[in-house]
């Protein structure tokens, strides 16, 4: 039934703006962050109980990629996808040469927290096209639109359970979400332990059994997101980009960028960038 209460808004305080209504439905924010998006060609993919803060999407082009989740193997093939969520440790081998299309995206703090694992399923028809379009479409275009669309796609076949069965100590989470809100501030084991209300030596444990690293390499990786999310989407310098996500200045963060993610500030920013 209609309400003559006021619906909260975002609108500027001042602005002329009244909508009179009932919400029944209030959806979390979420985002499309498009980090890397490629066809590869491996002749070599070995990763050995790796875990990153983004999502993984998969999509075979050949036979030959093996992913392996505490012992299961999931061999990739081709006319299926596969989502690996933030925080799933997993290792990678070859059967052969492989070839694959693949996104790395992020969906922000609350889809983000999707349970760990692999999910794998069969190409819809939607999903062909979206990729018989990618295939055919202009690497240098302006926007990932065709990515973005396969993404979401990809997406809503996950079971509900993915969102709802999020097996993340509360503890920890509670100390991640200190971490990221802080990117510019220097903290310490100590501070973050004290706001989870937990101990140094405890927080430590919990990090490496819930998500396989310590909490201050959780931090750093929180940090070279944040950098790298400032270098595509906003023309400040490096020096100012380093500082806001607390990497001190822009040697130390062309130092951790070329160590953890094999580029360069400037590199990544101009691959960013069309012509």
């Amino acid at each position: 039934m209609p309400s003559d209460d006021l619906l909260p808004s975002v609108v500027p305080p001042g602005s002329v703006h009244r909508v009179l209504g009932q919400r029944t439905v209030s959806y979390p924010s979420v985002v499309v962050d498009i980090l890397t998006t490629r066809r590869i060609q491996l002749t070599e993919w070995e990763l050995r109980r790796f875990t990153d803060p983004y999502w993984r999407l998969y999509w075979p082009l050949t036979e030959g990629g093996v992913v392996s989740i505490a012992g299961r193997l999931t061999p990739l093939t081709p006319g299926h996808l596969y989502l690996i969520p933030p925080n799933t440790t997993f290792s990678t081998t070859l059967r052969g040469p492989f070839s694959k299309w693949y996104a790395h995206f992020k969906l922000g703090r609350l889809a983000d927290r999707a349970s760990p694992g692999i999910y794998h399923f069969p190409a819809t028809l939607r999903i062909q096209d979206l990729m018989t379009r990618l295939a055919a479409s202009d690497p240098a275009g302006r926007f990932p639109w065709l990515t973005i669309q396969f993404v979401a796609e990809a997406l809503s076949l996950l079971p509900d359970r993915v969102w709802f069965q999020q097996r993340t100590d509360a503890r920890v989470l509670k100390a991640m979400e200190y971490m990221s809100a802080h990117l510019s501030v220097k903290l310490t084991a100590t501070q973050i332990a004290k706001y989870a209300g937990l101990s140094v030596r405890n927080l430590n444990h919990l990090f490496q059994q819930e998500l396989k690293q310590p909490p201050m390499r959780v931090l750093l990786d929180y940090r070279l997101d944040e950098a790298r999310r400032l270098l595509r989407s906003t023309d400040i310098s490096i020096e100012e980009i380093a500082e806001q996500s607390g990497l001190v200045n822009r040697h130390y963060l062309s130092r951790l960028m070329r160590q953890y993610r094999h580029t360069s500030p400037a590199a990544y920013r101009k691959e960013q960038t069309w012509s």
